[in-house]
This record gives structure tokens, C-alpha cells and sequence, in this order.
């Protein structure tokens, strides 16, 4: 507590006087963080965050959100953990800074723009650097380069029990126009090339706004959804689903089926599989679909199999070339 008390009051002291010396804020740093994670005060607690690529070695996983690579981990107590504060007008008033063994005062360039598009910040953010503008509460935690994490992503992750996203049945690009419809959406009523609106009275802007406000429907609610048709404004609604891939995972709208696929598109693994697809199995290569290559020359295979899946519900048909042990045959689904 006394250290934590010289460094408030330096903060503090150099607050008033308009500059701020953010070097006291490295011991901070230096003793709210583990080789592998930030401790983060939550529900009147101390919890490990970390994010990974890959599951970390050597210690026990509490949570983990695969889609994004957040973990939560055991590990022993700090003596000091940071408060999350949002990132609101304030924070492009006050002096801030990246701090980790060093610190540096910077500016925040770019919000986040999606689960997996962080935001920038003016100084290198190494892994577990935090920005903050006092020693004990930040504003997000860096992944590398000069990106960090917003705290309102990190909330997100710390508020769930299990890692949710919701879904409506599409996968959209830029202008949140329907790149790929999801034919095993129950009763999925877009087309390709409907531009989504508004959701929910929630006017959608661009993919960012899609994505986060989807994410955050609550799983088999019903959604209101404007779409653009041509010249014509539509009204949908759908029931929520919640993803099964995407961000990080594989997304080719089998994995609800519980199905895995490695390159050449090879059933890997099987866990769910129900009508349509209880006729598939381990070791079958998906081949056509249409009576066409589901890959076509410098496609990704999975990514190519997802607009191939979509195409083929908008003919109103999908009828899949498998090969298994050598045999090839025709699959309606």
C-alpha cells in the first residue's frame, strides 16, 4: 500500500501542474503483471487476462473465447491490478501513455474496429503494455506493434460465462452488403446482395456496427432487420442463432454440425452430425457442390466452401460430390 501511495501521489502531484510523469507508472506495471498476462480488478476480484494465438503452456486456462483468443488464467496474485475505464472524450484530453518496462506518452490514433481489428496507439504497445493515464486504471492492453485491446472488448469477455456471439444467418463485406447466406440458418430469409440496414431500430453503417451489434443479440431472440433489395426496403426477422466459426475459427457454416476440415476440404472431425449431413463421415473429401469444384484455382478452400454452400441455396438446391475410400458419390442435402 505505500508504494501504491508514493505513485498516486507523484500522479496526482504532476496531474495538477498539467504534466504527468509516467515513469512512476512502470513499478505499477511492473507489479500488476505476470510474464504471461495484466492482472484486471473485476467483480470485486483480481483476474489474469491474457491473449494468444495458440493455448498457453504451462498453466491452468479458466476461460477461453477461441474465436478471439482471450484467456483467462490461474496464476498468483499481483500486488497491484488495473481498473478498466471506457475510452470516452476525456481520454483525448489527458496526457496517456504506453506503459510496460518503458513508459511512453502517445495519443490514441484509431479506435477498435472489430473483435480483431484493435485499436492504434501513437507509441508501441507491447503484448501486455497497457495505455493508461493514471498508474491504476487503462484504457486496454497491447497485442504487439502499436495495437492494444479496448477495454470494451475486455468487459465483454469478463461479463460472459462462456463465449457468445450471436448470429442472423449471413456473413456480409463492405457497405454490409450479403456475401454469404447460411443454409443451415433455420427458415434464413436474406439473398445475396441485400444491404443490411438497420437492426433492431439500430441503424448499421458499416461491418463494424454489423458486427458488434449481432454479436450482442441475445441467443433466440427475435431480430427486426431492414434490408435494401434492389430499390425496394424489406423488413426480415429472424431468430437469433449464436456462431458456430468465425474471427479466428474456421467458418464454413458445417462447423454447427460439429464438423472440422483441414485444407483439402477432408471431414477431420465429426461431432454433430443431424439431417442434413448424418450421411457424411470422417474421411470424406468434399468435391462439387452444384456439379461444379467447390475450389477454384488461388481460392481458400474453407472460404470458397462457405460461398460455394451459399450460391447453391440461392439456386434452391445443394448437391455435394463426395469421395470416400475411392468412390465418389452424389449427396442432396
Amino acid at each position: 500500500m505505500a508504494l501504491i501511495g508514493r505513485l498516486l501521489a507523484v500522479v496526482f502531484c504532476c496531474a495538477s501542474l498539467k504534466a504527468y510523469d509516467f515513469s512512476q507508472c512502470i513499478q505499477y506495471h511492473h507489479h500488476a503483471t505476470h510474464s504471461g498476462g495484466v492482472s484486471l480488478f473485476w467483480d470485486h476480484r483480481q483476474v489474469v487476462f491474457m491473449r494468444s494465438m495458440h493455448a498457453p503452456k504451462g498453466v491452468k486456462i479458466l476461460k477461453h473465447d477461441p474465436f478471439i483468443g482471450f484467456y483467462l488464467i490461474q496464476a498468483p496474485k499481483t500486488q497491484f491490478a488495473y481498473h478498466l475505464l471506457d475510452i470516452d472524450a476525456q481520454a483525448y484530453k489527458r496526457p496517456l501513455a504506453s506503459v510496460s518496462a518503458q513508459a511512453r506518452a502517445g495519443s490514441i490514433l484509431q479506435r477498435q474496429r472489430g473483435f480483431l481489428h484493435f485499436a492504434r496507439f501513437s507509441k508501441p504497445m507491447p503484448v501486455n503494455a497497457v495505455v493508461s493515464n493514471i498508474c491504476y486504471q487503462i484504457y486496454g492492453v497491447g497485442v504487439g506493434g502499436h495495437e492494444f485491446i479496448e477495454s470494451k472488448y475486455l468487459k465483454r469477455f469478463l461479463q460472459q460465462k462462456s463465449p457468445y456471439y450471436g448470429d442472423i444467418g449471413v456473413r456480409v463485406r463492405t457497405g454490409v452488403i450479403v456475401q454469404s447466406v447460411d443454409p443451415f440458418f433455420k427458415h434464413n430469409p436474406f439473398l445475396e446482395g441485400d444491404v443490411i440496414t438497420r437492426i433492431n431500430d439500430q441503424p448499421i453503417r458499416n461491418a463494424q456496427d454489423f458486427e458488434w451489434v449481432v454479436s450482442n443479440l441475445a441467443y433466440q431472440s427475435h431480430a427486426r432487420i431492414i434490408v435494401k433489395r434492389g430499390r425496394a426496403l424489406k423488413t426480415l426477422v429472424v431468430r437469433v442463432d449464436k456462431r458456430h466459426g468465425g474471427f479466428l475459427l474456421p467458418d464454413t457454416f458445417l462447423e454447427r454440425f460439429g464438423i472440422s476440415l483441414n485444407g483439402n476440404l477432408v471431414i477431420t472431425k465429426a461431432t454433430r452430425l443431424a439431417p442434413p449431413l448424418d450421411k457424411l463421415q470422417v474421411g470424406d473429401q468434399l468435391l462439387w457442390i452444384n456439379k461444379h469444384p467447390i475450389v477454384k484455382p488461388g481460392q481458400s478452400a474453407r472460404v470458397a466452401l462457405q460461398r460455394a454452400l451459399s450460391g447453391a441455396f440461392m439456386q434452391g438446391r445443394i448437391e455435394m460430390l463426395i469421395l470416400r475410400n475411392g468412390f465418389e458419390f452424389y449427396v442432396r442435402l
